[in-house]
């Protein structure tokens, strides 16, 4: 699914967004006790101007699944009990049957595309996303993205203004524009989007916030590359940009590389970024610059300063001299031992000859 998507298009029918938003409140739960969090619902529909083929739904909080739908089996799924018992069995049935619902709107919305396209039975991919957000407990805005065989299609902003990419949109605009699409929009975001979300925060045990810890560490090879590593461990949420600068705002140039968002078995998140530097360039002055949002403003962590090879070799001397006078010392009393105690000996063994001697005279 690309991320070109958008809530979208129903109009004086059963308004496609309606339901749409009805399934995006919905989902809109998941608790909220952190500081910022996320609400994602995307749809994904192939079909032809005649039929629909499959509809998918999935919604996240935070990157994280919590409902999936699919039209082969017609079930709306709760990854969790406890988001079922939340909602209740009376939002679930009803949600699950808008759902259904919807194919009529999608499949309004295909044969609007497909009107002038002699091709009515090529397959098209629609993907709508609808995403709003909560900032310490307030809505900080929303946004509704459509994208029609993975290209931008057109999209609402924060602010409620509609950007058409594409010529093939002129025919939408009357309705995505119309007063009675717009009321119910502005509805589903406020019951539904934002106001699940905030039920749910009451009964959710997701994790609070947590900031990174960020290490960064400089590193290197035998054949003389340096390669500059910056890990950030232990956030919550997922959301986090990683990037490198010098001398305090320059972009750097060189081979760098990222690792994904990765879970921790906690519940927390990973990544680290790499870059290789270019010859010559000995890593001085360089900052990784972590931006979370339980960072307040973005953080910058220096580089360390490269390790001095010299004292490495001395303290490896240092310590092999030691070692060989301990080694020599042992040695030494050892040897010591050994001839005194031959002396000892030997010394004893004279007195008894000198008294057998005597005795025998």
């Amino acid at each position: 699914m690309t991320d070109k998507w958008s809530g979208m298009e129903n109009q004086k029918r059963k308004g496609f967004f309606s339901p749409l938003l009805l399934i995006l409140g919905a989902h809109a739960f998941m608790g909220i006790q952190a500081a910022h969090h996320q609400h994602e619902v995307q749809f994904t529909v192939v079909g032809t101007g005649n039929s629909i083929l499959d509809l998918t739904m999935v919604d996240f909080v935070d990157d994280i699944q919590v409902f999936f739908y699919d039209k082969q089996n017609s079930q709306l799924m709760a990854k969790e009990a406890w988001i079922s018992q939340v909602l209740g069995a009376k939002f679930m049935e009803k949600t699950q049957q808008k759902l259904v619902d919807h194919e009529k709107s999608f499949l309004w919305f295909l044969k609007k595309l497909r009107q002038n396209d002699t091709k009515s039975d090529n397959n098209i991919t629609l993907q709508v996303s609808i995403v709003c957000e909560l900032q310490r407990d307030n809505d900080i805005g929303n946004q509704i993205k459509i994208a029609v065989d993975g290209e931008d299609f057109c999209w609402l902003d924060e602010i409620g203004q509609w950007f058409f990419i594409i010529s093939e949109t002129d025919s939408f605009k009357p309705t995505l524009m119309s007063t009675f699409w717009v009321n119910q929009k502005d509805y589903y975001m406020k019951e539904y989007c934002y106001g699940i979300m905030k039920k749910i925060l009451q009964h959710s045990s997701r994790k609070k916030n947590v900031p990174p810890e960020v290490t960064v560490l400089y590193h290197e090879t035998v054949n003389g590359i340096i390669l500059l590593s910056c890990s950030a461990t232990g956030f919550y949420p997922s959301a986090i940009l990683l990037h490198w600068q010098k001398g305090g705002g320059i972009i750097v140039a060189g081979k760098e590389s990222s690792s994904s968002t990765l879970p921790n078995a906690d519940g927390t998140f990973y990544q680290r970024i790499i870059i290789e530097l270019l010859p010559g360039d000995t890593g001085t002055n360089y900052d990784c610059v972590v931006d979370h949002i339980e960072l307040g403003e973005p953080k910058v962590f220096p580089v360390p300063e490269k390790p001095l090879k010299k004292r490495t070799w001395t303290v490896t001397l240092s310590i092999l001299g030691v070692v060989i006078l301990v080694l020599s010392c042992v040695v030494s009393f050892i040897y010591w031992k050994k001839i005194n105690t031959g002396y000892i000996i030997h010394e004893n063994a004279i007195m008894e000859d000198i008294q057998m001697d005597i005795q025998e005279h």
